[in-house]
């Protein structure tokens, strides 16, 4: 037997008696010290590795130990881990390296790799071609034609305009930049002017312009403010004053040959509210509009830049001291060493596009997919250029592709879209793709031309829209935000995309439509381990428009944290026996400024119910059975008198921490939506409130109720805040047939 299975270790994959080359060949484990011996002594696998990993990491013997140990897998993948003795015993242990290698003599045929450095001239080859094939075939993307320009874009210049000099002291760091990126790839950085200009468009004016889509990263970036909004349309910027992910993003324009670029925080007049939500609400045009996303995936903040380089290296060994006399006296060993070469790179990221996934599993390698702003700019722009960690991504609404080709190969289509309105598809096609068929596809065709069919057809659309919206919430919601008051204008571009495909047949809301209450009431935080975020406020605060809240309490977006719908918003299928109990008698929603699809005032926006009402009393597992003779439960109210906090459930906070009791049955566990104790297990409520559940409806032989906070009496009935939901399978809350109507805020 031989090959992959085979036990025996051919020549060709190098010396039996060497550490490394078994280690790859059988899959074992590998060390530093052992690589670097047997590269003293000689064998040529081990020098190449050596080589190739210090050129990669060249502080891998500080940073992982002077013990670092090595994993073969599949004989073409390699981790290295941190030393497990001792080495690093002070120092947080960093995070494990993959890298992806391949042995090759310098004579055969070569596979395409990736260069390794997404600023070189290969990367950008590479870019064009798709840029051109999108252009030129891409119907859906449209075909780069000029677009009416935004309010305000950066004026790059023409092409051979003065250029930024290196005389100055940064020229001796630029110029031993490139030179080291000259062993990674030919760099084909063009040079920038030394000034740009932010010019405001007129009525009518159209061109081709590029977006950038990055991440603040908690990092206060380069603005434009009321202060010097005349300086950098009269004077201009410096580009050598730009942080590196913006400079980047104009070399990128220049390269590309687009004169025009939008950056959100120097096109938008950051302390201007009122220029703020006129822009944020026209964010769903200006990236629809651009001819060009750049994504700078892999880039944390304005300060990281978005090239990443020396990626990838292709390594020769060198001729030892003695080289002649081997040569002669072992002519085979020789030349093995003249010609083996070593393909060594990270091993490539790819972002994971699965039907809600959490984008924070990839935020070291790919931290702009876990930023909720640019959630929206990828799906909102026709193309999508990322550039990730080792290598460029394409993204289009007809192709998702990479540099290496795995995102494609991973794709596996479906071939027949006859029943496309009737199913979900979203595992199936790209997120682009899936995105836009969700929103353009499903309203009619043949045998829907009688009235009865195209009423069949638009409500298959309707919940394949509600469907979508669901998804994108899901995912939406798993993204952070760097100010909780964005959670609905970061989303206000996707919203007005929807309410487009929707033809109006459905209100927008604060993030909900009125017509899907009060299913839509029932939504949960997905993150049941951890703590809730949102600060629960005293009930005057609660009834005034201050910013404890990014959004009123019968929306998603007031949670701040990642949710999900227990039923569907377009309706619970025949089969789950869908009774609803609440009736919605109105929902008014104020925006709180140019932005209908933005920022509310929380304060006048309520949804009025009628329903069942039941009074109740929040608890939690209690580190103190006496509290309650008897019982595992413990009335928060009880506990606060007492000073009693759960300090011993803090550590394992869940699903079964907290839970809604009526006092004479069992305890209903719950997720609250508001932060009842901090995290050392002190409350933050002080118990007095009124707590009540109030009936939605049943489905699936589950009673689902909302949890809520009395917070005053109104005129027209008591005032609730909504603090959770629970489901109720055992029928434990009693049900009457006395309704009340109540306002929620």
């Amino acid at each position: 037997m031989s090959g992959y299975y085979s036990n025996q270790m051919p020549a060709s994959a190098g010396d039996p008696n060497c550490g490394l080359c078994c280690a790859q060949w059988h899959e074992r484990w590998s060390s530093l010290a052992e690589i670097q011996a047997h590269a003293a002594d000689g064998c040529p696998y081990c020098a190449n590795m050596v080589e190739g990993l210090l050129h990669l990491v060249p502080d891998v013997g500080t940073r992982y130990g002077e013990d670092a140990q090595f994993r073969f897998k599949n004989r073409r993948e390699m981790i290295v881990y941190a030393d497990p003795n001792g080495s690093l015993r002070n120092t947080k242990r960093p995070e494990d390296i993959r890298f992806e290698y391949r042995w090759y003599m310098v004579d055969e045929p070569q596979p395409y790799e990736p260069v390794g450095n997404t600023s070189a001239e290969g990367s950008f080859a590479v870019a064009q071609d798709w840029l051109r094939d999108c252009l030129d075939n891409h119907k859906l993307c449209g075909n780069g034609e000029p677009t009416a320009l935004p309010t305000r874009v950066l004026d790059l210049g023409e092409e051979g305009e003065e250029t930024s000099s290196n005389d100055d002291d940064g020229g001796e760091k630029k110029k031993k930049e490139e030179e080291e990126e000259e062993e990674a790839g030919d760099d084909g950085e063009k040079a920038l002017p030394q000034v740009i200009r932010l010019v405001e468009s007129t009525p009518g004016q159209t061109g081709r312009y590029i977006c950038l889509s990055h991440s603040w990263g908690g990092e206060q970036p380069l603005t434009t403010t009321t202060t010097n909004l005349d300086e950098h349309k009269t004077v201009g910027i410096q580009v050598d004053g730009l942080p590196a992910t913006f400079r980047d993003a104009c070399d990128i324009a220049r390269r590309l040959g687009i004169r025009y670029l939008w950056i959100d925080s120097l096109c938008i007049v950051q302390d201007n509210p009122s220029d703020w939500e006129a822009e944020a609400s026209r964010m769903a045009s200006v990236y629809r509009n651009s001819w060009l996303t750049v994504y700078a995936a892999a880039s944390s903040s304005p300060s990281s830049g978005i090239y990443r380089r020396r990626q990838a290296v292709w390594i020769a060994a060198d001729d030892p001291d003695d080289a002649e006399t081997l040569d002669l006296l072992f002519p085979q060993a020789a030349e093995l060493r003249r010609n083996l070469r070593l393909s060594l790179r990270f091993a490539f990221c790819h972002p994971d596009f699965a039907p809600y996934a959490n984008p924070t599993r990839q935020k070291t390698a790919l931290p702009l997919l876990a930023r909720a702003w640019a959630y929206q700019e990828r799906l909102l722009a026709p193309r999508v250029l990322h550039f990730g960690p080792h290598e460029l991504l394409w993204e289009c609404t007809q192709k998702l592709d990479c540099d290496c080709g795995g995102v494609e190969e991973a794709l596996a289509p479906p071939r027949h879209m006859g029943t496309y309105a009737s199913r979900d598809t979203t595992a199936q096609l790209p997120p682009k793709v899936s995105h836009y068929a969700a929103l353009h596809l499903g309203g009619g065709g043949r045998g829907t031309n009688n009235t009865g069919g195209s009423k069949i057809a638009e409500t298959k659309r309707r919940k394949k829209l509600l469907a979508r919206w669901e998804e994108m919430v899901q995912e939406y919601t798993h993204r952070a935000l760097t100010f909780s008051g964005d959670r609905l204008p970061a989303f206000s571009g996707v919203a007005a995309e929807m309410v487009e495909a929707l033809h109006g047949t459905l209100r927008y809301c604060a993030g909900q439509w009125a017509e899907t209450l009060p299913e839509a009431l029932l939504y949960e935080r997905t993150m049941t381990t951890d703590p809730a975020k949102l600060p629960i406020v005293t009930a005057a605060i609660a009834t005034t428009d201050d910013n404890s809240r990014p959004a009123p309490s019968w929306s998603w977006a007031s949670v701040d944290d990642a949710v999900r719908f227990l039923v569907p918003l377009a309706g619970s299928p025949d089969w789950a026996d869908p009774v609803v109990h609440a009736k919605v008698l109105e929902v008014r929603c104020v925006p709180a400024g140019a932005d209908e699809r933005g920022r509310v005032r929380r304060a006048e926006s309520h949804v009025t119910l009628s329903t069942e009402l039941v009074r109740a009393d929040l608890c939690f597992v209690a580190d103190n059975p006496y509290l309650v003779p008897g019982k595992s439960w413990a009335p928060i109210r009880d506990a606060v008198v007492m000073k009693k906090g759960p300090q011993a459930a803090l550590k394992q906070l869940g699903p079964g921490s907290f839970g809604v009791w009526d006092r004479d049955q069992e305890a209903l566990h719950f997720l609250p939506d508001v932060q009842l104790c901090d995290e050392h297990g002190e409350w933050l409520w002080d118990g007095k409130d009124e707590i009540a559940c109030a009936r939605i409806m049943e489905a699936n032989e589950t009673a689902y109720w909302l949890v809520l906070r009395r917070l005053e009496a109104g005129s027209d009935g008591p005032v609730y805040e909504r603090i959770g939901v629970v489901q109720d399978r055992e029928r434990v809350l009693p049900s009457t047939d006395e309704k009340t109507s109540f306002k929620l805020i």
